[in-house]
């Protein structure tokens, strides 16, 4: 676990291991080796996506599916879609060694371009469900010498698949709060995103009297402010404003125009609805300016697979540990695989909360416990599962 979080990691600053970059394949190609080093036959398939197979008994039965991804966001931890990987590996290194024969064959995968960017995140998990609607811009496919058929060469026949599982940190604080080491989600939140686009006049900011001005950036401000505060009330559901353009972006001149990206995360349509269109209220109601707010992005809740929940919850107890179900406040590659495979998760808990930055960290013991489950939870599926 420690020699891959070496791959893309800049001292101080954090993991720098963007998809489809020299770090990315330098930790796919680490990570290809250990799986053939553990008796795995590998591949890799058109958008990227590396799997480690390790044949059944049963050439009939449907593969168990195992594991999340190896990028990072910028300057993110090492543990982030990584530990899912590395725990995929070892609990399929574990049976091999154990002896033990399954009917169903197993195979760990290494998602590529989980992580947000113009591809627009969970893109390799994406196309191996069949879950890309919409290609992405053709130069941001260009930038990383992908097509249109390479995108459906990657979509996998879901009916050869009879489970997912992903093991992953919590990225939150709950686990690590309570002292539990695992965590089974039973939902995965939607995302929706919208760019806000406020319209008004550039002009001299020393000149023009405030009374007169069309001034893109303060009716921007008033929507934020409204928008924000409405949603710092409600319950269920999560917005953030985390990017912001001005042009012309100068000093002494007044904005002529404002874009402000804003995202809502809820595991309830009904919750993400209502929000959609208290913002759609508070853009409409701009007096000075032209306002619009576009969506670009919409990732539906999922539910997560009741009949896997329950198998890793029998694991937890027979392993005496406790995992409380939960749901998930960020977005995983199970989230578009949930849609056509059964899927279930396993979470370990972020020490403080912390994900998506250097101090990311999760105890070993903690670690250590996740992948029992995670082992236990595959040999117990092999057992059930048609």
């Amino acid at each position: 676990m420690k020699r891959q979080g070496q791959i893309g990691w800049k001292e101080g600053k954090g993991l720098y291991r963007e998809a489809y970059t020299e770090s990315y394949y330098e930790v796919r190609d680490f990570v290809k080796k250990k799986m053939e080093e553990a008796g795995l036959e590998t591949r890799i398939d058109s958008v990227g996506n590396l799997f480690g197979k390790l044949e059944g008994t049963d050439p009939n039965a449907k593969t168990i599916l195992t594991g999340s991804h190896l990028d990072s966001v910028t300057a993110g931890g090492i543990l982030d879609g990584a530990l899912g990987v590395i725990a995929a590996l070892e609990a399929l290194r574990t049976i091999k060694e154990s002896g033990k024969k399954l009917k169903h064959s197993l195979e760990a995968v290494g998602f590529i371009a989980e992580e947000g960017g113009p591809l627009g995140g969970t893109f390799g998990s994406r196309a191996f469900s069949g879950q890309v609607k919409s290609l992405p811009p053709q130069d941001a496919l260009k930038a990383v010498g992908l097509t249109k058929e390479d995108i459906e060469a990657a979509k996998a026949d879901p009916n050869k698949y009879g489970a997912y599982l992903e093991l992953h940190v919590e990225q939150g604080p709950v686990l690590w709060r309570k002292g539990l080491s695992v965590g089974i989600p039973t939902a995965i939140v939607g995302i929706t995103r919208y760019m806000c686009t406020v319209k008004g006049v550039s002009n001299h900011a020393g000149t023009t009297p405030m009374e007169e001005r069309k001034d893109a950036m303060y009716d921007a401000a008033v929507i934020i402010h409204k928008w924000l505060e409405y949603m710092r009330n409600q319950k269920g559901v999560v917005c953030n404003v985390g990017y912001i353009e001005v042009e012309p972006g100068h000093p002494c001149i007044v904005p002529g125009e404002v874009k402000f990206s804003v995202e809502i995360r809820s595991d309830q349509e009904e919750k993400i609805k209502d929000a959609e269109d208290k913002l759609k209220q508070i853009v409409s109601q701009v007096n000075d300016c032209n306002a619009v707010a576009e969506l670009f992005i919409q990732k539906p809740p999922v539910k997560l697979s009741e009949k896997i929940i329950e198998t890793i919850e029998e694991v937890s107890k027979d392993l005496e540990i406790e995992a409380p179900r939960m749901p998930s406040w960020a977005s995983h590659d199970a989230s578009p695989i949930a849609h056509v495979i059964p899927t279930g998760m396993i979470f370990v808990p972020s020490i403080n909360g912390i994900s998506h930055q250097k101090d990311e960290f999760t105890e070993d013991e903690d670690m250590v416990r996740g992948v029992n489950v995670l082992t236990n939870a595959i040999i117990k599926l092999d057992e059930i599962l048609d």
